[in-house]
């Protein structure tokens, strides 16, 4: 295969011995399907699944409205995790239009448990507004669903001979899978939160099918109801009710169970494995009552005190009553909420995927380049989400943002992040590329457009997992005595080093310019006259404004990007940082601490990317101010024009020149966001002054991402796409920006950094606390006029930084 297609020569990482033995098993089990309101599985290539779905039957076209994937055109007043440890305890809130839906889960270990323990899931349904006594109370129809990972091998299910019921000793599904062996999973009445009287259960209905896929489970349930109603009408009833047909089909690995109810409904889910051959009576019940009913009620009782706890040693500044608490009396006082929802839903957002990405690959053939799709070979990746909604797969910048939150700041769990880390860097190939998004399998695709499914071997993304590699490093040099982490980080970044020089050299050997000590994202399209500004999706920054015209590949005098050569200073640091910690040999080493000391020089950064007129940091390239879109004219046979086809881009004015790029915005940051600034430097006292003003970025909701003087500021990059870092506030960037080093740091601009981070900090907290309490989500991006949230919701992926602004981490 071409070396683009094979991964990279070493043991894999998450093959180390710190990731078997009681981690594998403690983390195997989880909530590891984000893209749904709830779901279950392993964290193994086949795993079982079990999944939960609900309809209003009085909805008007309720098998239209099918709750499963969790998606936005839902139009869920809220949803997300209100507590989750990212291990076996979590605690969730779904406000749907006229009822509230309440899921927890929680694990038992135990010597006689198979693989990675029983566990039990308790789902409560209340409805949100109760009328008059005399009304009838509102019906739902509940499905869950178990079946193995058809689309990655499965196996067949064990049919039950009894109509399915809710009882505690009669599984409703039971079966035969590695690595869990014998399981069953039984279902029964469970308590209300509320403490309500639970309403009747009027039916349990099911369908077996056998089926090679995961992503049209909603589509089957559909099917099966229908076909229940053909059979009634046949039958001559006269109404219909839309239950599952009570069938099976030969083979069938995937069993829904359909529970109709009149509401408040509680509904316990309890899976126990390990079981030995014909296991009944005292033993298996007691089994299943750990999972259930009171022993249920008491793990989640003893998972929420356990979170509180931890969340107190962590946070404690925000967990109520410490001294530390007065230092930030000045916070909403949600912030201590919306913070546990974040982190909880960082966690709760961790995933697990196994398939193959897709990438572009260029071959010549008979003289001429060519290019097809090949597939990389099947792997497996856990890792946080941006978006349950609207990106429910890995994304590799997003994914060093999550591990801020996940391990080094709040060092909330360091095995879990260690784990990811490995996972993420499992994933180069034999050139040192990590592809920017993970799609792996069908149903990860099915839920991307057809145009990002293939990934390009040459397209970056920033390295922002080098943000926490030096600082582990550090932290493991600084220890006077290792604990278990330490020595678990020293395992990790050891075995990690040939990857992460791979990784560096990839970058420094595609990305660069010919201009030392310059970088260029590759991937503008020069030939693209459809947008305002071409995109450059590899930055991570998409329609941030660049240079107007993109260097072509055979360019001889290509752009330069402040970014991307401030992110490779952080590299390079970060590897000198790492090998000089690890003691590893010198000459290893000392290529990149030449490196780092060429690339923080600060003179050199000045002279390919500073104006020194304005004081502003820019991008370098071929570019004109003067261009905008103006749709095609068309001239008729009677010589009229008329307007045609999709507006291109037309330069106006002055054509295009080589000069400093003059938007002003998040790709100027860079300097100060890496901290190559000296904090001596007039520079930064200039940056500082940038910074603060209310023309350019500063709102009282944040750092707008565009200067309001910049030319695209707030312009549609098309007639079709609106504006998206052009003037949006992005948590991220703004964590990054929140000062606190060069506030910490002595020198002449220290006391106006600490100000302008207290500030900042201040005004960050509370337009997002405020925006949470009126909405009920984190948002991907906020209104830079109005401070409302906008995009993707919920987006816990680097908005849930807030919690770290919160406690200031």
């Amino acid at each position: 295969k071409p070396a683009v297609l094979q991964p990279f020569p070493s043991r894999q990482l998450k093959q180390l011995p710190q990731f078997e033995g009681q981690h594998a098993e403690q983390l195997l089990w989880g909530t590891y399907r984000p893209g749904y309101y709830f779901g279950m599985r392993m964290r193994r290539p086949q795993s079982l699944l079990m999944g939960l779905m609900w309809v209003d039957p009085q909805r008007q076209d309720p098998l239209g409205n099918i709750r499963h994937e969790a998606q936005q055109r839902d139009g869920l007043a809220k949803y997300g995790w209100l507590q989750h440890d990212g291990q076996g305890y979590g605690l969730q809130q779904l406000w749907d239009e006229q009822f509230n839906i309440t899921t927890a889960w929680a694990k038992h270990l135990c010597p006689d448990c198979g693989l990675g323990g029983d566990w039990g899931a308790s789902v409560s349904i209340e409805e949100r507004h109760i009328g008059a006594s005399d009304q009838p109370r509102r019906r739902l129809l509940e499905d869950e669903y178990a079946e193995p990972d058809g689309d990655e091998g499965g196996e067949q299910l064990e049919e039950q001979q009894q109509r399915p019921q809710v009882a505690s000793l009669r599984p409703v599904i039971s079966g035969r899978t590695a690595p869990v062996g014998n399981w069953q999973l039984h279902l029964q009445r469970g308590t209300s939160p509320s403490g309500a009287t639970p309403g009747a259960i009027l039916a349990v209905n099911y369908l077996a099918v056998a089926t090679p896929h995961m992503h049209n489970l909603t589509n089957l349930v559909r099917e099966g109801v229908m076909a229940s109603v053909r059979q009634q009408h046949a039958a001559g009833q006269q109404q219909y009710r839309l239950v599952l047909p009570d069938t099976t089909q030969p083979g069938s690995n995937l069993a829904i169970f359909q529970v109709t109810a009149v509401l408040p409904l509680a509904i316990d889910l309890s899976f126990v494995s390990g079981l030995k051959a014909g296991s009944t009576g005292q033993h298996l019940a007691g089994r299943v009552a750990a999972v259930s009913g009171s022993g249920l009620k008491q793990r989640l009782a003893a998972g929420a005190a356990a979170f509180e706890q931890r969340f107190a040693g962590t946070f404690g500044s925000l967990a109520g009553g410490s001294a530390a608490a007065r230092a930030l009396a000045q916070l909403p006082g949600g912030a201590g909420a919306v913070a546990r929802a974040a982190l909880s839903n960082m966690l709760g957002g961790i995933g697990y995927f196994f398939g193959h990405s897709l990438v572009r690959v260029r071959q010549r053939r008979q003289g001429q380049v060519v290019e097809t799709t090949a597939k990389l070979w099947d792997t497996g990746v856990y890792t946080a989400v941006p978006s349950r909604s609207f990106f429910p797969r890995g994304f590799l910048w997003d994914e060093g943002f999550h591990q801020l939150l996940i391990r080094q700041a709040a060092q909330w769990d360091a095995a879990i992040s260690r784990d990811i880390l490995g996972h993420w860097f499992d994933l180069m190939n034999t050139q040192g590329w990590i592809a920017r998004e993970q799609i792996l399998g069908e149903e990860a695709r099915a839920r991307v457009p057809a145009e990002f499914v293939r990934q390009s071997p040459d397209a970056a993304n920033p390295p922002t997992f080098f943000l926490l590699l030096s600082d582990m490093s550090q932290r493991v040099a600084a220890a006077a005595k290792w604990d278990d982490a330490d020595r678990a980080d020293a395992e990790l970044l050891k075995a990690a080093w040939p990857r992460l020089r791979a990784w560096y050299l990839w970058f420094n050997s595609t990305q660069a310019g010919p201009v030392p000590g310059s970088y260029r994202w590759r991937g503008r399209d020069a030939n693209n006259q459809q947008e305002l500004n071409p995109k450059t999706l590899t930055s991570g920054l998409d329609d941030a404004p660049r240079a107007s015209h993109p260097s072509g590949k055979d360019s001889l005098r290509p752009a330069r990007h402040v970014d991307l050569r401030c992110w490779m200073a952080l590299a390079t640091r970060a590897l000198a940082t790492i090998g000089s910690n690890l003691g590893l040999p010198h000459k290893q080493v000392q290529p990149f601490l030449e490196s780092a000391a060429w690339l923080e020089d600060f003179e050199r950064l000045n002279a390919l990317h500073l104006d020194e007129a304005s004081g502003e940091y820019r991008d370098w390239g071929s570019h004109t101010e003067d261009v905008e879109l103006r749709r095609p004219m068309a001239t008729l046979s009677d010589g009229r024009q008329v307007p045609t086809g999709d507006m291109q881009r037309v330069v106006i004015g002055q054509p295009p020149r080589l000069q400093l790029v003059p938007q002003f915005g998040y790709i100027s940051l860079f300097p100060l966001l890496m901290r190559l600034i000296p904090p001596d430097s007039p520079a930064l006292g200039r940056q500082l002054v940038l910074l603060r003003e209310p023309e350019r970025l500063w709102t009282d909701y944040g750092l707008r991402s565009l200067s309001r003087s910049a030319s695209i500021y707030q312009q549609r990059n098309t007639e079709h796409d609106p504006p998206y870092w052009r003037g949006a506030i992005w948590i991220n960037i703004n964590y990054l920006a929140a000062l606190q080093h060069y506030g910490d740091t002595v020198g002449p601009y220290q006391s106006q950094a600490a100000g302008l981070h207290q500030e900042l900090r201040r005004n960050l907290l509370q337009n997002i606390v405020r925006e949470y309490e009126r909405t009920g989500y984190l948002w991907e991006q906020y209104d830079d006029a109005t401070g409302q949230g906008k995009g993707s919701h919920p987006f816990t992926g680097w908005t849930a930084l807030v919690a770290l602004l919160a406690a200031n981490h």
